[in-house]
């Protein structure tokens, strides 16, 4: 059964997404100025075959048990592409992947996991993207050592940490709408909960993107990072469920083939002699 912040999420998300889609683009007539964007609805209720109570109660986050055919219907009206339906279908409580209280890794049997793919960055983080263990060339690449070790509180709020990112505004909608779509496979996680909450609470920016109710693949993309030293890398990043009943997830970037993010990282690894663990 989803929680009432689930289904206010799925709600929301929904209302979002309905504000995105003209009339024209599901094959209605454009009938002179609306008071708000997109389809009013009625129209998506109309046009998805159910009832308009129901959708608006879905809408309002009152619809406990909302049917596959009944979110499938409302998906096709509003052109959800693949990750937005699994994260619609997460938020409904229909196929989610919830993961239990468990202990907290250990992060020194964990280390040789990071510290094989040197000269490459790679670490570990826990479901709310605290970084259990990381290997030297991480640690150092994103700056790691100096803000709280939560993967979206130093983004956000580290501004050492956002300097390794020349793109800030566009990598911030990335990894927001990445962070949403993760956080729909832990429902009712409170410590996830937590965590969105307190971003909201300190960041003007984070609470615009994830208000904007976007969602994206999270587990590979192209990433670009500055270093002070070694300039910019343009790397390939890949995230792999390490042990799913835990939550862990092994990150690792690995240099874009026809750039200088291989000769640099082996550069950054020589210079700063990072050959395992930090001290």
């Amino acid at each position: 059964m989803p929680s009432d912040r689930q289904l206010k999420e799925l709600g929301q998300f929904l209302k979002v997404r309905r504000a995105e889609v003209t009339p024209t683009e599901v094959g209605l007539p454009a009938a002179g100025v609306r008071r708000t964007p997109g389809l009013r609805r009625e129209e998506v209720a109309l046009l998805a075959g159910v009832g308009v109570s129901w959708y608006t109660w879905i809408e309002q986050g009152r619809a406990e048990n909302v049917s596959a055919e009944v979110l499938s219907a409302i998906s096709r009206v509003l052109n959800l592409d693949d990750t937005q339906r699994q994260y619609v279908w997460r938020l409904a409580g229909l196929g989610s992947s919830h993961t239990a209280s468990s202990p907290p890794p250990d992060a020194e049997s964990l280390q040789p996991f990071v510290d094989n793919w040197l000269p490459n960055p790679a670490y570990i983080a826990d479901r709310v993207w605290n970084v259990v263990v990381a290997n030297s060339a991480a640690r150092e690449l994103m700056a790691l050592d100096c803000g709280s070790g939560n993967v979206m509180e130093d983004f956000f709020l580290n501004a050492q940490a956002r300097n390794r990112y020349p793109h800030w505004d566009q990598d911030a909608a990335t990894l927001v709408a990445r962070f949403r779509a993760h956080a729909a496979n832990h429902p009712g996680d409170p410590l996830l909960a937590a965590a969105v909450d307190r971003l909201l609470s300190r960041s003007k920016q984070f609470s615009a993107l994830w208000n904007a109710q976007e969602v994206q693949e999270d587990s590979c993309g192209i990433d670009l990072l500055e270093h002070p030293r070694a300039g910019e890398l343009s790397l390939r990043r890949t995230t792999l469920d390490f042990t799913p009943r835990l939550g862990l997830r092994l990150t690792v970037f690995l240099p874009v083939p026809g750039t200088r993010a291989e000769q640099a990282l082996r550069l950054l690894t020589l210079t700063h002699g990072l050959t395992g663990s930090a001290a």
